[in-house]
């Protein structure tokens, strides 16, 4: 469906008419989605900024977008999950990030937050040690010198944390010893809230929804172990039933929705669905704490790269990368090629007691991260005196080894590297067994 300009009005009466009557709180958020919807909202204002919103995608799942304008010029879009309240908030607070990630006002870029170090300085930091992104920056460019901020008194470089840095580097940061690295460059990490300890949940998250992609395309079209865990739609909770079939009617074909969760028993789903001959599969990835929002985030997020790319045509990632047929498949990921192997039905994981709020699921989180000996550290980013929360959440040692989909050549950033050399030479760990609801 083509997108639908609105006035504010116009758009506020969209929301309303569209929220579902009745909706409990959403999970691991700290304040109801309209009181969140309008904090952004007044964040905005104090920005000196504008925003114009649009609902695009089909009408019984639409999909929000908002863009922010400063004087005119288009500074940032966000894309929203879910509908109502829920979706617009979703799209302004991803806008907020989007902006507040590289604007020259944020944390990130004040004198005491930023200093230039080598790259063998920053890899000699011991919580650094599993980052094989940073370690080949020092074995390549051992003097090459770059801005990096504090995350709690380990320092990491911004080019890695901000797809924009490059274009405007810290004076002193000349960005082309090290440009071939730009490749690893990405905001995973990166994430906003109404506070800080929701921002970071969400930022941790999305690392761990990520380190489960990167392995699981890893271990199916680089170890060739394409063992594959899938969720039968008859097994979902009526409200992810209900869900899973919005997504179908988006992708207007089958959704399948796999379990990629990793040896951390942090859930994550992937939601998956063919396309036409010759493009990569339309994927929708969540990570949460309870396995029904991470399904739900997985299948909310299909909905939305639907509504946002209705066509993949000439598949301009895949075609990146045919020089190298197996990263070619992972960007493309085949979907009939992966449940043509061995299939196991699985049910939907069992969501742990808690109150669900972001600081519970945060700590729960951080105790599976140092099970595994993996510590997470985070970088405020929304300037003081800022009503919302922009963090950016590091966890050396996940993998980032997704970043192929995005058709750039890559190899393993952590915990994917045993995956790498050959099918011969990979150790596979399962995830421990699944257990029923």
């Amino acid at each position: 469906m083509p997108l639908q300009p609105l006035t504010s009005g116009q758009f506020a009466e969209k929301v309303r008419a569209v929220n579902r009557p009745g909706r409990g709180a959403v999970p691991f958020r700290s304040v109801t989605a309209e009181c969140a919807l309008a904090t952004a909202s007044a964040e905005i204002n104090r920005l000196g900024l504008t925003a114009r919103a649009a609902v695009l995608g089909v009408a019984a799942s639409p999909t929000t977008r908002v863009t922010l304008f400063r004087d005119g010029a288009r500074v940032a879009v966000g894309a929203g999950k879910g509908t109502g309240h829920q979706g617009a908030a979703s799209a302004y607070f991803e806008a907020l990030e989007r902006y507040l990630m590289s604007a020259r006002d944020n944390r990130r870029w004040t004198a005491d937050a930023t200093r230039l170090l080598s790259a063998t300085v920053v890899a000699g930091q011991s919580a650094l040690e599993s980052d094989l992104v940073v370690r080949r920056w020092a074995a390549e460019f051992p003097d090459a010198v770059a801005a990096c901020a504090s995350y709690g008194g380990v320092r990491y470089p911004t080019f890695l944390t901000d797809p924009r840095y490059y274009r405007w580097p810290v004076a002193g940061d000349d960005v082309r010893p090290y440009r071939s690295l730009l490749r690893y460059s990405s905001s995973l990490g990166t994430a906003a809230g109404v506070d800080l300890a929701e921002a970071v949940y969400h930022g941790l998250c999305e690392l761990i929804e990520h380190d489960g992609l990167g392995q699981a395309l890893l271990r199916w079209f680089v170890a060739g172990v394409p063992d594959v865990d899938l969720v039968p739609v008859g097994d979902l909770p009526d409200g992810l039933r209900s869900l899973h079939a919005e997504a179908e009617r988006a992708a207007g074909a089958p959704v399948h929705l796999l379990d990629v969760t990793t040896d951390l028993d942090v859930p994550v789903y992937l939601a998956v669905s063919r396309t036409a001959d010759g493009e990569p599969t339309r994927l929708g990835a969540g990570a949460s704490l309870w396995a029904t929002d991470a399904a739900s985030r997985a299948l909310g997020e299909l909905i939305q790269v639907c509504a946002l790319s209705p066509s993949a045509a000439g598949s301009p990632a895949g075609q990146r990368l045919a020089t190298w047929p197996a990263l070619q498949r992972c960007a493309s990921m085949p979907l009939d090629q992966l449940l043509s192997g061995p299939v196991r039905a699985v049910p939907l994981r069992a969501d742990v007691a808690g109150d669900g709020s972001p600081g519970w699921g945060l700590e729960h989180v951080g105790r599976a991260l140092a099970r595994h000996g993996i510590g997470y550290h985070v970088c405020e980013i929304a300037p003081v005196g800022s009503p919302i929360a922009v963090a950016t959440t590091i966890a050396p040692g996940l993998e980032r080894f997704s970043l192929v989909r995005h058709g750039v050549p890559v190899i393993p950033t952590g915990r994917g590297w045993h995956l790498w050399p050959s099918p011969d030479q990979a150790t596979i760990t399962r995830p421990h067994p699944v257990r029923a609801r």
